[in-house]
């Protein structure tokens, strides 16, 4: 991490992800010889993972995004950067969908689209806080590499990112491994996926997260800008 540099002039602040946070994404990325990366999510953390990839081979960054407006803003960074990485961008909008007995926030993408530009060696999960977040992991498990990693930004929240981790547990079993970083930025989940599985979605709590998805559904189609702000 500390072979990383983060630029104030670069770094926009509270809303973007913890500068610590960042020098530990890029080191990690460095570190894994990651060629192939997925993030839901898109701002700074862009720009600081394409600069990590550039000089590698076939490398390529998917960048998606449910606001118009993080995406042009990350865009417009990395295009000014003058990073050579191979970046693309996408706006997906977040709408209801089954995941077993779990209805949850996802993102609107073509079916069989993750798994067709995969295998990825790497998925960050920086989706709105409360948006999104648990269902992107099932949907990219897919298309990440074995031997690959997923990383979960503000994974210290114990009713939030560590309830995800334990759904994802109880859903993929053996099939991966969580570790809790608590002490970079507001905590980091890294988590390995060890092998394929399908997914065992779990019944415990599903009413109460599909009640809640309704909730934060009807919150993003009538005060949209209260989920920017919450990014």
């Amino acid at each position: 991490m500390d072979k990383v540099p983060v630029s104030r002039l670069e770094h926009p602040g509270s809303s973007a992800m913890d500068p610590s946070s960042c020098r530990f994404l890029a080191g990690f990325v460095r570190a894994l010889g990651a060629r192939r990366i997925i993030e839901f999510g898109s701002g700074f953390s862009t720009l600081m993972m394409a600069r990590e990839i550039a000089p590698l081979e076939n490398n390529y960054l998917l960048s998606i995004d449910d606001s118009p407006q993080y995406s042009a803003l990350a865009k417009e960074a990395f295009d000014s950067s003058g990073c050579q990485a191979r970046v693309e961008f996408r706006v997906a909008p977040l709408r209801p969908k089954l995941y077993g007995p779990r209805l949850l926030l996802s993102y609107s993408l073509p079916k069989g689209l993750l798994e067709a530009l995969g295998p990825f060696d790497l998925a960050l999960i920086d989706a709105p806080r409360d948006y999104g977040r648990e269902s992107v992991f099932y949907d990219v498990f897919r298309a990440l590499s074995p031997g690959g990693y997923i990383i979960l930004d503000d994974a210290n929240r114990v009713d939030a990112e560590r309830a995800y981790v334990r759904s994802w547990q109880a859903a993929y079993d053996q099939a991966i491994d969580p570790i809790l970083l608590e002490g970079i930025g507001d905590g980091l989940g890294v988590i390995e996926k060890l092998s394929e599985a399908k997914p065992a979605y779990p019944f415990a709590g599903s009413l109460k997260v599909s009640l809640k998805t309704m909730h934060n559904f009807g919150r993003l189609l009538f005060h949209p800008e209260r989920i920017i702000a919450d990014q």
